[in-house]
C-alpha cells in the first residue's frame, strides 16, 4: 500500500512540474510578446519617417550582427514589422535597434519641412476673403508652437513628441486637413516677400507633401 501511495505522490509532483513548467512558458512567451509589441509601438514613428524619406535603415543586435536596409527599394514599416513578429513567434531570437542613416538627400527633405511648417496655411475654403482664418500646421493640429528642427536627431525627436491625446506628432501629420481634421481647406504657401503661392483651392495634405519643396 506505501508503494501505491509513493507511485501516486511521484504522479502528482510529476504533473505539478508539467503544470508548473506550462504556465512558466505561458508567462514567458507572453512577457516576450509584451516586450515586442512596446518596443514597436515605440519605434514605429522613426521607421514611417525612414519611409517618407526614402531613407536607408542600418539595423543592429547586441551580437554585432548588422545591415542596411535600402530605403526606396523595399516597405521598411512592412519590414521591421515582419522582423518583430519572427521575434514573438520565436521565429528570430534578436530583436534589431534600427538607425536612419543621414544624407544629403534627408538634409534637404528637413529643409523642405521646416520652410512647409513655417510657411504653409490652412483655411476654410467655403469663406468670404474678409472671414479667413489662416492657420499653420502647427496651430490647426494642436502641436504647439513649431521649432526649426536643425538635424535629423531633432526631426526624430519632434515626430516622436506626443498630443495631449497622447497621439505621436507623425500620426498627427498623416492628414492635414482644416482645424486638425480631413476636412479639405484652401492650402497657401506664404513667400518670403509675403505673397501667397496658391497650392490648392481645395484639398488636404499628407506627411509626404511636407518634405517636398512647396515654395518653388
Amino acid at each position: 500500500m506505501y508503494k501505491k501511495i509513493n507511485v501516486a505522490i511521484l504522479l502528482i509532483s510529476i504533473c505539478l512540474v508539467f503544470i508548473f513548467i506550462f504556465f512558466y512558458i505561458e508567462r514567458t512567451n507572453s512577457k516576450r510578446k509584451e516586450n515586442a509589441l512596446r518596443y514597436y509601438n515605440q519605434i514605429m514613428p522613426i521607421i514611417i519617417l525612414a519611409d517618407i524619406l526614402d531613407a536607408d535603415l542600418e539595423y543592429s543586435d547586441n551580437y554585432g550582427n548588422k545591415g542596411i536596409l535600402k530605403g526606396g527599394e523595399e516597405n521598411l514599416t512592412r519590414r521591421v514589422s515582419d522582423d518583430i513578429m519572427d521575434y514573438i513567434t520565436k521565429q528570430s531570437d534578436n530583436m534589431y535597434e534600427y538607425r536612419i542613416i543621414e544624407s544629403e538627400r534627408v538634409l534637404k527633405y528637413i529643409d523642405n519641412f521646416n520652410n512647409n511648417m513655417k510657411n504653409i496655411r490652412i483655411s476654410r475654403s467655403d469663406v468670404k476673403d474678409g472671414s479667413i482664418d489662416q492657420k499653420t500646421i502647427s496651430e490647426g493640429e494642436g502641436l504647439g508652437e513649431f521649432h526649426e528642427c536643425k538635424d535629423l536627431s531633432a526631426l526624430i525627436d519632434y515626430m516622436c513628441s506626443k498630443t495631449d491625446d497622447g497621439e505621436y506628432f507623425i500620426e498627427a501629420l498623416d492628414i492635414i486637413g482644416v482645424n486638425g481634421s480631413d476636412i479639405p481647406g484652401r492650402i497657401v504657401y506664404i513667400r518670403d516677400d509675403g505673397t501667397e503661392k496658391v497650392l490648392y483651392e481645395k484639398d488636404t495634405l499628407n506627411l509626404s507633401m511636407l518634405f517636398k519643396d512647396a515654395g518653388s
